[in-house]
């Protein structure tokens, strides 16, 4: 190495080091003069650790909120498996905290809440008996759900809640309409209909070919896909002759969307002009419990008070 090089190369490491000291007095006094700022620091960083899941769990439920909305916009069933698969992942044990956090933000956000449908019931006399032979437990939840409104009953009206814009509003009106129409014709006839006596109602009504744009036999199918009725065939047993038998039941969509108070309200709209006398057989045709006389006069000037609000409108 030349001489020239050598001379340098203390001059150089002493530059070095002199710089080096400058820049660690600067970081010991920095760290001297910001205590407060680390100390602020690591107790953010002890929260965090405090409460690792909070976080995850709110997005989780957020996710199932999107979901669930998702589900309900096209009238499919949430189940728990799909719940289970597309939300939680890996975190399936976690499902019963996950669902109580997005019930609370479904409530306080959204004015709904997930239901869970009734079990299936057993129809025909073939699954009667099956039932009855078999020693399995009767399962305790059905493990599907359906959005249901928790507003109060004065803000459930048409000018607040219109029907969906998909595909259009007046298709939807129809569609919600007439679902409702059927499934009443079938808890009036005790929870029953067959398949020749819908079609007779439904060809005294102008829509046994048709229902707006679309079949008649489109639309029950997707009121069966989407679980508003039941279609059952009863077959005859083996080695007899006889005919199928078609019947239409109640599906558990049905039971917890439109309900007894959904049949109700629209026997009363259909008819127009309410009384007691009327309310009496709609309660025996739908086996269910009479109301008291102070009951039946609510019913009749809430009635009249609904209607004055329409005239008015």
């Amino acid at each position: 190495m030349p001489p020239s090089q050598r001379r340098r190369r203390p001059v150089e490491d002493e530059e070095s080091e002199e710089d080096a000291r400058p820049r660690q007095r600067r970081n010991q006094g920095d760290s001297d003069a910001e205590p407060e700022e680390e100390e602020e620091a690591s107790e953010d960083e002890m929260d965090v650790d405090a409460r690792p899941g909070q976080s995850a769990d709110d997005q989780l439920a957020k996710k199932l909120v999107r979901y669930a909305i998702s589900c309900e916009y096209s009238r499919t069933v949430i189940r728990r498996d799909g719940i289970r698969e597309r939300v939680l992942g890996n975190q399936g044990r976690s499902f019963k905290r996950i669902f109580a956090l997005a019930q609370i933000q479904l409530k306080d956000v959204w004015g709904m809440e997930l239901r869970e449908l009734p079990v299936k019931e057993k129809m025909t006399l073939q699954e009667k008996r099956q039932a009855m032979k078999s020693n399995s437990q009767p399962k305790l939840g059905s493990g599907a759900y359906i959005l249901s409104s928790t507003l109060p009953k004065a803000y459930r009206t048409a000018t607040i809640l219109p029907p969906s814009k998909t595909p259009s509003a007046d298709d939807e009106a129809t569609y919600a309409a007439f679902y409702t129409m059927v499934i009443s014709m079938i808890w009036l006839n005790s929870g029953e209909l067959s398949d020749q006596k819908l079609k007779r109602y439904l060809t005294r009504l102008n829509a046994d070919q048709n229902v707006s744009m679309d079949k008649t036999e489109i639309i029950l199918k997707r009121m069966e896909n989407q679980r508003y009725v039941i279609k059952k065939t009863d077959r005859p047993p083996v080695g007899q002759d006889g005919d199928l038998m078609i019947s239409w039941h109640v599906g558990p969509r049905a039971k917890e969307e439109v309900g007894l108070d959904g049949v109700m309200g629209m026997v009363r709209e259909v008819y127009g002009e309410w009384n007691p006398d009327l309310e009496k057989k709609l309660c025996s045709s739908l086996n269910i419990k009479e109301r008291t006389a102070e009951e039946e006069d609510e019913v009749v000037e809430e009635d009249v008070s609904r209607r004055q609000t329409m005239d008015a409108e």
